[in-house]
């Protein structure tokens, strides 16, 4: 009964008018603490992504040229909150021309740059830092070039699938700054080499640069690698087989004059085969030679499509003059 009557009397104390306005208070307590902390004002740093634009072609960079900005920002609690939940911070681009530089020690302030942050982040906050802040250069002669990247790659699929379209490298070309004896040497920007084991769905990833020489520098450290790849399914068709360099003076009767083709192709591309897509063909010079039986070549196939199998590989003939 003691116990009981205890339960009771608690019941009564949690329901009690009391205890409804303690926490009636308690929230009203806590909703005034949330929007005091966030009208006050914090600093908090960004990492901003930037891009560089006419880089000096006369002088040398000391180092590499940065991917991101870090940016120390002074803004409200609310104003943060909204920023921190940004999943992409849109990339700035400086344009050396309009950084102002010192002559004397090659220096170019970005801190000073006639570049909008304020849109990157999309908010009116106060800027406090900016690292790197100032990117320097060497008085030492340098030229500069526009260049091919090619990505040095190795891929093997998973069993029955297989790339389907030309690897794509974005930027297709990188400007290569440096020293002249060195760049002269290079007509070509390669990758770092990438193996690829077991692929079976569309690869797209960043990739970074190889420097041949530590004088080098390029405008972007990475470039996006890009390619498809599909299932594969079997398939066969029937095609018929032409006599190539036939003088035309006399019938020829190929035995059998069809031949079957098995190949391997990609279940998008599956609709685009037909007939016309291959040419078989036998060479006149066979029959010149008065060769028993004359070898199949296959002289078209589509690039998109992997022959496993012909049928038959030789045929005979018949001449009627």
């Amino acid at each position: 009964m003691n116990s009981s009557n205890a339960i009771t009397r608690i019941r009564r104390l949690l329901l009690s008018k009391k205890v409804g306005t303690f926490l009636i208070c308690l929230s009203i307590a806590s909703l005034l603490w949330v929007v005091h902390a966030l009208n006050r004002n914090y600093k908090y740093t960004l990492r901003v992504p930037v891009a560089f634009l006419n880089l000096p072609t006369n002088k040398l960079l000391v180092g590499e040229l940065p991917e991101y900005l870090d940016v120390e920002i002074k803004a409200s609690g609310l104003k943060l909150l909204f920023i921190s939940l940004k999943k992409n911070i849109s990339e700035v681009v400086v344009d050396f021309n309009l950084l102002k530089n010192n002559a004397k020690s090659q220096a170019y302030s970005i801190r000073n740059g006639n570049f909008n942050l304020q849109n990157s982040i999309n908010f009116d906050v106060e800027i406090l830092k900016i690292r790197p802040d100032t990117l320097f250069f060497s008085s030492k002669k340098g030229i500069s070039k526009l260049l091919p990247v090619k990505a040095n790659l190795k891929v093997n699929c998973k069993p029955g699938y297989s790339i389907i379209s030309k690897t794509n490298v974005t930027p297709a070309y990188v400007s290569v700054t440096g020293d002249s004896v060195d760049l002269i040497k290079m007509d070509t920007v390669y990758t770092y080499f990438l193996n690829l084991k077991d692929v079976h769905q569309n690869y797209s990833d960043a990739i970074a640069l190889k420097k041949p020489y530590s004088s080098i520098n390029y405008n972007v450290k990475n470039v996006q690698l890009k390619f498809s790849v599909d299932k594969l399914t079997e398939a066969s068709i029937k095609i018929p087989v032409q006599v190539m360099n036939s003088p035309g003076n006399e019938t020829i009767k190929l035995l059998p004059s069809f031949i079957t083709i098995k190949y391997l192709v990609a279940m998008n591309d599956y609709e685009n085969v037909s007939t016309n897509s291959f040419k078989a063909v036998v060479n006149y010079e066979q029959i010149k030679e008065k060769q028993k039986s004359l070898q199949v070549e296959i002289v078209r196939s589509p690039s998109e499509v992997k022959i496993i199998k012909t049928e038959p590989t030789s045929i005979s003939y018949l001449i009627y003059k």
